[in-house]
């Protein structure tokens, strides 16, 4: 074990609960470094307001050596160059030895590919500041309880569903001989909703449902209103624990369940008693099939069209199921993260690495522990497309 880690631990123990009575101060101060322009500058702000709303931007050319003993957060706006870069590792291994979870968050979104994660962890950092801890042991009762009151159904047979073009085609037939678990943006459409009711409904990335765009505005505001209709229980990684509490109303959150995220590859682990998510990077691994594993030993799946070859960026999505006016904002927002998992170059660069190899491995070890996954309609995801069985 490095000697970072060492005192780090010591200091969760020993340092940290002294620190802890300035620390709520220290939580409404944010400390940028780097911005390089008004524009930017003015950006960050607005930001800041939605993941650390009363929290006060200070923008610094550089870090300086008092940033060192400090408690508040440090947001890098461009990327350290010279010394700074020697500097901002030893900032992070010092406020790592004083704090038990990350302080420093890099939110250049022009070179960081995962900066909305980044500024979603700085709301847990706020949060520790603020001593609001996240009580796994309530999330899983809570879990539990929502998975008895569903299995009061005696479903042998769990469907799963993608956002993909052909969920249009999903409200054609009835779902009812099985357990229904939905995903992110089809709450747009409140008639396939109540169509399908589904029992769980998941999401699970930082930009697209839990950033500061208007595409992920509107996804948490048709979520309300689709929350309201019906007794719908929303799962969702705990990283994004302090998004919801802050911008999702109270009279749903009851119904909202945070879940931790762990480092395995498998999806077919019983999330009631194994509560914590898998260490995979898309919705369907992370989400979809993990509570549908939970739920039934019969997968089958609809919506999971994968990325045609005339497809642009991931892949299509069926437009009355996304917010296609609003896409702009992500892009505009978040160019690394596109550039990054799609590049022009290489496009079908993610979908390799979600529904891949790392799917197909995941998906075999739980048919050899006695789960079976059908995929419903064609799909141009090989993975998917050879447990096609209409």
């Amino acid at each position: 074990m490095k000697i970072v880690e060492v005192i780090s631990q010591i200091s969760a123990f020993l340092i940290w609960p002294l620190l802890r009575r300035m620390a709520p101060r220290a939580a409404n101060r944010l400390f940028i470094i780097g911005a390089q322009s008004a524009e930017q500058r003015s950006d960050i702000e607005k930001r800041a307001q939605f993941y650390a709303p009363g929290a006060k931007p200070e923008f610094r050319d550089k870090i300086t050596p008092s940033l060192l003993f400090s408690l508040s957060p440090v947001l890098l706006a461009s990327p350290p160059r010279g010394h700074q870069r020697h500097l901002t590792r030893i900032l992070k291994g010092v406020r790592r030895c004083l704090c038990p979870v990350a302080s420093v968050f890099n939110i250049d979104s022009t070179t960081y590919a995962s900066d909305g994660w980044d500024w979603c962890a700085l709301t847990l950092y706020r949060a520790t500041l603020c001593g609001r801890s996240y009580d796994a042991g309530a999330a899983q009762r809570a879990f539990r309880e929502a998975v008895i009151a569903a299995k009061h159904d005696g479903h042998a047979l769990c469907y799963v569903f993608g956002t993909g073009t052909s969920l249009e085609k999903a409200s054609e037939r009835g779902w009812g001989d099985g357990y229904r678990i939905v995903c992110n943006t089809i709450v747009r459409d409140d008639q396939l909703w109540h169509h399908i009711t589904p029992h769980f409904i998941v999401a699970g990335d930082a930009i697209y449902h839990f950033g500061h765009t208007t595409f992920a505005a509107a996804f948490r505001q048709d979520l309300t209103a689709r929350m309201r209709e019906s007794d719908a229980t929303f799962l969702y990684p705990e990283m994004f624990r302090e998004i919801v509490r802050i911008h999702l109303p109270q009279d749903i959150q009851a119904r909202c369940i945070a879940i931790p995220t762990g480092n395995r590859q498998t999806i077919h682990d019983d999330l009631t008693r194994e509560f914590s998510l898998p260490g995979f990077g898309n919705v369907l691994p992370l989400l979809l099939l993990p509570v549908g594993c939970t739920m039934a030993r019969n997968v089958a799946l609809w919506g999971f069209d994968g990325r045609a070859p005339s497809d642009k960026l991931f892949w299509s999505n069926s437009s009355k199921h996304s917010y296609p006016e609003h896409f702009h904002t992500l892009r505009a927002a978040h160019p690394a993260f596109f550039d990054h998992h799609v590049p022009k170059e290489d496009p079908e660069k993610y979908v390799r690495l979600v529904h891949g190899d790392a799917l197909e491995d995941a998906l075999q070890i739980a048919e050899k522990a006695g789960w079976t996954f059908r995929m419903l309609h064609h799909s141009w995801t090989g993975t998917l497309a050879k447990r096609f069985r209409p």
